[in-house]
């Protein structure tokens, strides 16, 4: 008995008894474990119209209305499930318990060592506010860069970045919480407490990225959202070697880090319980702008934007002569925005330019004027370890050397930059509801007369991020432009809407994605100009849509795969293109995308499962949404640019943007759920094909074989290899023939099985082409003469 005939007639003997239990069900069907946990997932998880009850039954909560009549199906074919009766895949009414995901991680593990012997010194009631507060000051930080505490483990902190909210920059988010959790107890913490209770904390903390499943864990009424998979244990170990107040992370999350931060390398470390030795590293500092700045400029070279730099370089043309100028570069993350920018400055260097940079922050959108602080903290070079007094001092001198300042600048611009006003500065005179146009006016000014000195180059980066009174004074500097020698260049993402409108010395430039070539000269260049196999270069183009970004992470990601052969002049491959999965460079920034739509990313997963594309008429099938709220949703992943369509509803057809979107959705889910999607997927295309279904062999064997009815796969394998063979496609019809035969050694024998073995067996030698084929029809021919 097949799974369809299984599932339907437990449906009806819920329908009547309202429950049955597991063991009536093995005991009437003679089904097995697995046969039997693929039921209860479909019957829960898919169509949810069961619950589990103490592990022991299933009890009916669908609707008792009987099923209808189940239309006809081609021959030789399971008859198809009624329309009406297909599941719910996508359920989305009512309040509904955390699913379990699978993630990529960054996993903080942070503690105290000595903790024991600081039990010994302390009353126990001293100890419990001690502890509390190194637990406040550290939560204080990590909550600062959106972490998940997942657990207290008494002196010991259990953290996430990736989960339940993905960010685009996880690791940076764990790397600058693990700085500020030491910063936050040695000078601020500890202070306190030797003044109080005369003792002095420590912390270690170990960082490690990596694949986990999250979800609820645990029972007895008490349940806990936990990751598991080796990322945690590595992270675990990692803090157990790090010396006190330190920082310390794998060679992987070093790699995630290295561009933003100093690192040492400790070497190669044995950790316990981990086979092989992992090389470690020491968390320092954050880099410095200045030091991000050259190493990026030592990045690839710009591919593809020869008509784009053109126009800036023309735009900085019009602003030596004098007629400032302004430019919005628009863009998706990735598509070489930062990059376009850095060229421009490389060409511009020589022209004695002053260049000024103003980088928006994701943490900062609520800090006023952070870009502008900053900006002014690099001009100025203060430098952490600096006293406030020295830093005034260097602002007061800085600030002389201008004809702009007035009596309220110096004690305006040291507030700004959070400096105390030493006793020979009087504070400013300007009422404080006038303080910040009058600061905004004197940063305007500062600029103007630099731009009289020499021409000026001033680029804003990712106003996505920018803050309420930076964008008040950006608006200032856009209206002064045009009277100014100034090249103001602006960079954003789609979702910035830009409040200045239309303006003649204003230019708006959206890049777009590179062609196959210039995907190519990317790939290439990042090889180290050696050629890759046609196969690679075919898998990075259709996966990464011409996102410079994606291209790059991608190629560097294949190099160190082990896929790829330095064969001297080029590469070679090694293994199938198939078995290669999304760097772990981009997997934030795409789960982040998702993450970030809500109700809609359950769609999103939904759509990954069916593919690239899918039409309208099938997600409404696999849905319990009414077509108002399903095109709701669906519009979320429109202007998020996730998706793009074709037509309208209810002929619509919808298409990832991005392949790699629908990678990171399609992996995040479970292996169980996607199994039950696949099956969920495949009855609706039955249902909706009716009398066609023949004509979708080739997809349903493809979700069939990824369901839990491989049954249904290797039937409709056979079926889009005799279609092939019609339309005398041979190659198409071997793949479809060799699926049919590996699912069917793959089943359990019987004689259904065997008989598609030899069918199959014999469906591929005719349709051979080559010596290899007939090489391998003999072996397989012999085995078919056993099986007969």
């Amino acid at each position: 008995m097949n799974f369809n005939e299984v599932l339907t007639q437990t449906i009806a003997m819920l329908r009547e008894h309202g429950r049955v239990s597991y063991r009536a069900l093995q005991r009437q069907f003679g089904i097995d474990d697995d046969f039997l946990t693929d039921l209860k997932d479909e019957l829960i998880a898919v169509q949810q119209i069961a619950i589990d009850q103490d592990g022991r039954m299933l009890i009916w909560t669908g609707a008792t209305a009987p099923p209808p009549a189940t239309p006809q199906a081609p021959a030789g074919l399971t008859p198809a499930m009624p329309l009406a009766a297909i599941p719910a895949a996508l359920e989305t009414s009512g309040p509904a318990a955390p699913k379990a995901e699978r993630r990529q991680l960054t996993v903080m593990f942070c503690d105290l060592p000595g903790s024991t012997s600081l039990s010994q010194q302390l009353d126990p009631e001293d100890l419990r506010e001690i502890i509390r507060a190194y637990q406040e000051t550290a939560a204080a930080v990590i909550h600062q860069f959106d972490g998940h505490i997942a657990q207290y483990l008494g002196d010991g902190l259990l953290v996430y970045f990736g989960w339940p909210q993905a960010h685009e920059d996880e690791v940076h988010r764990g790397g600058r919480a693990g700085l500020g959790i030491v910063e936050a107890i040695t000078t601020t913490l500890n202070p306190r407490l030797e003044r109080e209770h005369g003792v002095r904390l420590a912390v270690r903390i170990g960082l490690h990225t990596g694949p986990v499943v999250v979800g609820a864990m645990g029972g007895g009424g008490r349940q806990e959202n936990l990751a598991l998979g080796e990322t945690p244990n590595i992270a675990a170990r990692l803090e157990g070697l790090a010396a006190p107040n330190t920082v310390v992370v794998s060679a992987v999350t070093a790699r995630l880090l290295e561009g933003m931060f100093a690192l040492d390398d400790l070497g190669l470390q044995t950790l316990r319980g981990v086979a092989e030795p992992l090389r470690l590293f020491r968390l320092v500092r954050e880099r410095t702008v200045a030091e991000r700045d050259a190493a990026a400029s030592g990045r690839m070279r710009l591919v593809g934007r020869d008509a784009e730099l053109a126009l800036l370089l023309d735009r900085w043309a019009q602003s030596l002569s004098g007629q400032g100028q302004v430019v919005l570069v628009s863009g998706e993350a990735g598509i070489g925005k930062s990059r376009l920018v850095e060229a421009l400055r490389a060409q511009v260097l020589h022209d004695g330019v002053t260049r000024m940079t103003f980088r928006c922050s994701p943490y900062h959108t609520n800090s006023a004027f952070y870009p502008i602080i900053t900006h002014l903290e690099q001009v100025l070079q203060f430098r952490r370890d600096e006293t406030p007094e020295g830093k005034f001092a260097r602002l007061e001198q800085i600030l002389g050397t201008y004809r702009f300042p007035h009596a309220d600048t110096l004690p305006l611009l040291g507030t700004l930059l959070g400096l105390s006003l030493p006793v020979h500065v009087p504070p400013p005179r300007v009422p404080p509801a006038q303080q910040k146009q009058q600061t905004q006016r004197d940063l305007i000014a500062w600029m103007v007369e630099e731009t009289e000195r020499q021409p000026v180059l001033a680029v804003w980066e990712d106003l996505q991020w920018i803050d309420p009174s930076s964008l008040e004074a950006l608006g200032f500097v856009v209206e002064q432009a045009p009277t100014v020698p100034m090249l103001t260049v602006m960079t954003c993402r789609p979702e910035f809407t830009p409040p200045w409108g239309t303006r003649a010395h204003l230019t708006t430039m959206t890049l777009g994605n590179l062609e196959a070539a210039q995907v190519e000269a990317i790939a290439t260049a990042v090889a180290g100009g050696k050629a890759l196999p046609a196969a690679i270069m075919t898998h990075i183009t259709a996966k990464t849509d011409g996102v410079p970004l994606f291209v790059e992470e991608m190629t560097k990601a294949l190099l160190e795969s082990g896929s790829l052969r330095d064969a001297g002049t080029h590469y070679a491959l090694t293994r199938p293109v198939e078995a290669l999965t999304i760097p772990i460079t981009l997997h934030d920034a795409l789960m982040a995308r998702l993450d970030r739509l809500a109700s809609a990313k359950s769609l999103a997963q939904l759509g990954a499962v069916i593919g690239r594309q899918f039409a309208y008429a099938l997600v409404r099938q696999l849905t319990a949404l009414d077509d108002a709220s399903l095109q709701r949703e669906l519009r979320q992943l429109l202007d998020a640019e996730l998706l793009y369509q074709r037509g309208l509803p209810p002929h619509t057809i919808y298409q990832f943007k991005h392949a790699l979107i629908q990678d990171v959705a399609y992996e995040s889910l479970l292996r169980q759920r996607r199994r039950a999607l696949h099956g969920a997927i495949g009855q609706a295309i039955e249902a909706l094909e009716g009398e066609r279904v023949a004509e979708q062999a080739a997809i349903l064997a493809y979700h069939y074989a990824r369901s839990a009815q491989p049954d249904k796969a290797m039937t409709y394998a056979l079926l889009a290899g005799d279609q092939a063979v019609r339309l005398h496609a041979r190659a198409e019809a071997t793949i479809h023939y060799a699926q049919a035969l590996s699912l069917a050694q793959g089943l359990s024998t019987s004689p259904e099985a065997q008989r598609v073995q030899i069918d199959a067996i014999l469906k591929l030698a005719a349709v051979s082409v080559s010596r290899e084929d007939m090489e391998r029809d003999q072996v397989q021919l012999a085995q078919a003469r056993i099986l007969a």
